[in-house]
């Protein structure tokens, strides 16, 4: 084990020592920290690692016991190692001798690791947030200033989310709810779509580990036409392997063979009602009550015609058609919503409401506290589509802090700076 504070450093701090951990002991403080979540996870090392980044458990104890841990990834670049911390540290801010001596530690490993530089994305809010992400409270302002004070540079309150973390969330509280305080929480838009997908058939389920290129041909579409940039299928692989039954992948399908059955049983049924209908206006034609019976039926038979056309055009096989999908983690504070496509053509069966239903009412019935949406613009006019998405099942939005960035040596990283506007400009 590597200690990095010095024996005046301990006493000055009441033994509060920095020092690498094993997994075991990470694991045994992250799963069960309140602030925890599956950015500060052993899974998740293992992803980065896979990803080509090296990574430590990092930490403090008092008298042996940990107060404070993180995940430490550093990867190479042209004159040293850039450090990041995404998601910690889990400890308690308030804790003073705890947080100056992590990062008196943290300075110290990075400095002797050759770091370049580190980023920090702490999972903190900086201001409290309602339903339409107006602002409630400022909080979290002196563990802010606490950063800057110690050489962080804030990378600024951006909107639209930036590559890795969002900065922006929209969550819903979970703890203590029902399925019948779940569905009362919902919004009409989203109470009247999930019906909908009841009426079609839709159904959800878990994809399999080789069944993962279908998830990849969805997503793939998705973000060609919504212009976003996309993970490679190695990528889902990985998620797959390392987080095992706590990634869920998951798919809405329908069987348009068995759908168009139905339609067809609905649409021989309406016929009756009808003939029903006209015969008792044979008799009795200026009958208010029939006439209005005989454009309501009308009306629903041309629907159900219409259902009965496009699904012809849909069905390519006797097997069920994946319409869309997302992808789940879970972790014991929360269920995570990161990543999804639905295929354009098959909008009109809300596959994505089910699927989120679905999830939801996981966490309910897990007793998981929190439901993370996850990522949104932080723009709050109107024009962000997948707000009013995820605000149609009900929550809050979170501002959370952003990035801060420390120079461990500012003299190197001006000179890679330099180097880096260079090679971009070329």
């Amino acid at each position: 084990m590597l200690i990095y504070l010095t024996k005046k450093d301990c006493e000055l701090f009441d033994m509060d020592q920095f020092s690498t951990l094993t997994e075991q002991e990470f694991t045994t403080f992250a799963m069960t920290h309140p602030a925890g979540n599956f950015l500060e996870t052993p899974e998740m090392k293992h992803l980065l690692e896979r990803r080509g980044w090296h990574c430590e458990y990092v930490g403090v104890k008092r008298e042996g016991q940990l107060i404070a841990a993180c995940i430490l990834s550093k990867k190479k670049v042209k004159i040293g190692y850039a450090f990041d911390i995404d998601g910690g540290i889990l400890m308690d801010y308030t804790d003073k001798k705890c947080v100056e001596a992590f990062f008196t530690g943290l300075k110290k490993y990075v400095k002797k690791n050759d770091g370049l530089y580190l980023t920090f994305t702490p999972n903190k809010q900086i201001c409290l947030r309602d339903f339409n992400g107006g602002e409630v409270e400022k909080v979290n302002q002196e563990t802010f200033d606490y950063f800057t004070s110690i050489g962080f540079e804030h990378q600024g309150f951006d909107v639209h989310n930036f590559d890795g973390a969002p900065r922006w969330l929209f969550v819903k509280d979970m703890a203590g709810l029902t399925e019948e305080d779940l569905w009362k929480s919902y919004g009409k838009d989203a109470k009247y779509d999930i019906k909908k997908t009841w009426e079609y058939g839709v159904t959800t389920r878990e994809l399999r580990y080789e069944e993962l290129p279908l998830f990849k041909k969805l997503t793939e579409e998705t973000s060609a036409r919504r212009n976003f940039e996309d993970k490679d299928l190695a990528y889902y692989q990985a998620v797959y392997e390392e987080f095992g039954e706590r990634a869920k992948f998951m798919v809405a399908e329908l069987n348009f063979a068995t759908y168009l059955e139905n339609l067809h049983e609905k649409l021989r049924k309406l016929q009756e009602t009808l003939n029903e209908v006209n015969e008792a206006l044979i008799a009795n034609p200026k009958s208010r009550k029939k006439n209005n019976q005989k454009r309501e039926f009308e009306d629903e038979v041309r629907t159900v015609r219409k259902r009965i056309d496009e699904a012809k055009e849909m069905k390519t096989s006797d097997e069920p058609e994946i319409l869309a999908g997302a992808l789940f983690i879970v972790h014991p504070q929360e269920v995570v919503y990161l990543f999804s496509g639905t295929y354009e053509k098959y909008k009109q069966y809300y596959a994505p409401y089910l699927i989120q239903h679905k999830m939801l009412t996981y966490t309910v019935e897990n007793n998981i506290p929190k439901y993370n949406f996850y990522g949104v613009d932080g723009v709050f006019d109107g024009s962000d589509g997948v707000l009013k998405f995820k605000q149609s099942f009900g929550g809050h939005v979170e501002e959370l802090m952003g990035n801060f960035q420390w120079k461990a040596k500012p003299m190197k990283y001006a000179l890679y700076h330099a180097l880096k506007t260079i090679k971009e400009k070329v």
